[in-house]
């Protein structure tokens, strides 16, 4: 049995809600189409899914990948999505929070897949969803149900395997999930999965070129063998990631309990992976990793903590935000780190705070 097809009437989403999006995506033939997917590696493997669909179907189509620090809703990414000037836009799990369809540009025919959207409000825009299912499906999981009567499916199971395990761990509670695992294979798959992550985490975010890789390979295989153009970049990617990891963990905290607080300066997405080093050091304390070096202008930061997180109705979630330089002062103050100035967070390039 193939990943995700298991005959349920309401799983991965309602036979009616799948048949919604299927008539959207075959109404597309011979129109110029762009897909817009999340640069992570489940919004990536889904994006691969929907433009071989929409090849096969004979329409014209084009990847939008957003830049480094936009999401669907950046005015410069809606920019570019106008200016392309489709018959149609694809969106693809564009944010980890729920959706709505206020990513759709006003009188654009739109189909948006994301496991947590809300339903659609606009005429024009059809929404599939997976809200309240159990258990809970990746986007490539949900867009492979989607496409697979358009395409030959078993060929392109892998790429579902990859994003379901990129978003959810080797060991989801997803139906098959083992047995296609293991056609896949497991470490070609978390190999790939580590591979693809860092090319959206690296200074030169490379999240294009990542999915360049997904649409030239044929497997996870073909990946972590280097049998296609990119994955060498990939590999730069990754050593520059591990690298800026070890070298933005070695920051001294400042502590002003419960809170501990690490500025440095990194054009790597590479915060998160510090908050949780420091998580494991400080368990009885909330890690904010500040990068001063990842956007200009901007803090971006990372929370973790092993502790219950309440800061006296201070905007402060489990995982982060991004905050211009003075904002994030101010917010900064309000923690207890009352002597910061705008010298500890400049971008600093190579050298950490």
């Amino acid at each position: 049995m193939l990943l995700g097809h298991m005959k349920a009437p309401r799983w991965p989403a309602s036979e009616e809600a799948l048949a919604d999006a299927r008539d959207f995506l075959m109404a597309l033939k011979d129109r110029h189409v762009v897909v817009a997917p999340h640069p992570s590696v489940d919004g990536l493997a889904a994006g691969a899914l929907v433009l071989r669909a929409l090849q096969a179907v004979g329409a014209r189509v084009k990847a939008q990948v957003p830049a480094k620090g936009e999401h669907a809703l950046s005015p410069s990414f809606q920019q570019r999505l106008r200016a392309a000037q489709p018959d149609a836009l694809v969106v693809l799990e564009m944010s980890s929070d729920a959706m709505d369809d206020s990513v759709a540009p006003p009188g654009l025919p739109t189909l948006i897949v994301a496991p947590h959207a809300a339903p659609a409000g606009k005429v024009g825009t059809t929404v599939l969803s997976a809200r309240e299912l159990e258990p809970a499906v990746s986007c490539s999981l949900l867009t492979y149900a989607l496409v697979s009567p358009c395409v030959v499916p078993g060929p392109l199971e892998w790429l579902a395997v990859l994003g379901t395990v990129a978003d959810q761990g080797v060991d989801a509670p997803i139906p098959f999930l083992k047995d296609a695992l293991r056609r896949a294979g497991r470490t070609a798959v978390t190999e790939s999965v580590a591979l693809l992550n860092a090319a959206r985490k690296s200074s030169r975010y490379a999240a294009p070129l990542a999915l360049g890789v997904l649409l030239r390979a044929g497997s996870a295989t073909d990946i972590t063998r280097g049998n296609v153009p990119g994955v060498d970049t990939l590999h730069d990617c990754r050593l520059e990631v591990q690298r800026e990891v070890l070298r933005c963990s070695k920051t001294p905290p400042r502590i002003a309990s419960p809170v501990a607080l690490l500025l440095f300066s990194s054009e790597a997405q590479v915060h998160p992976q510090v908050a949780v080093r420091w998580a494991q050091r400080l368990p009885e304390h909330i890690i904010i990793a500040a990068n001063a070096g990842y956007l200009p202008g901007r803090v971006d930061f990372a929370v973790r903590s092993r502790m219950p997180m309440e800061l006296g109705g201070l905007p402060l979630n489990a995982t982060g935000g991004s905050l211009s330089r003075e904002d994030f002062l101010r917010f900064a103050a309000g923690l207890g780190f009352k002597g910061l100035r705008d010298i500890d967070v400049e971008r600093r390039g190579a050298f950490p705070g």
